[in-house]
């Protein structure tokens, strides 16, 4: 052993090696490319595919890459410093107004008696499609206030 497990020069191997698989993403695997008489670790009874053979749940999730896809919607939402956004619902018209992380929704009018005391969220696209659920699609879109 030539460096201790947690040095400085064990780190920084580590980051190479994690840099390196970060540049060539793993292709998509079918039910086509898993042989049919393909090995199964012992005692589990559902099996998840981890290149090689059939592993439990826990050993498959510890080594899995996780992928996340955001919908655009959801992303490029609202600027950063957008403070409402209003629009007419069906025939309701309805405010978002931002309240330090959350977005609180106002129908009919702004007044505090007019609120949604039900409805908090911390995203402006979840409060927008929750507001056309709700009331109805947005007759011109959505106007935001920053």
């Amino acid at each position: 052993m030539s460096a201790p497990a947690y040095s400085l020069e064990a780190w920084r191997r580590l980051r190479e090696s994690g840099e390196r698989k970060a540049e060539a993403p793993l292709p998509p695997v079918t039910l086509a490319d898993i042989p049919a008489d393909a090995e199964m670790d012992e005692g589990i009874v559902i099996g998840f595919w981890n290149g090689e053979r059939f592993v439990s749940w826990e050993k498959w999730l510890a080594t899995a890459p996780i992928e996340r896809k955001v919908p655009a919607e959801v992303a490029n939402s609202a600027p950063d410093d957008a403070r409402c956004a209003w629009t007419v619902c069906g025939n309701t018209p309805v405010w978002l107004v931002r309240d330090g992380d959350r977005w609180l929704m106002f129908t009919g009018s702004r007044r505090p008696q007019a609120r949604r005391r039900d409805f908090a969220s911390p995203f402006l696209g979840h409060a927008q499609r929750t507001a056309e659920a709700w009331y109805g699609p947005a007759t011109d879109g959505w106007q935001v206030e920053r």
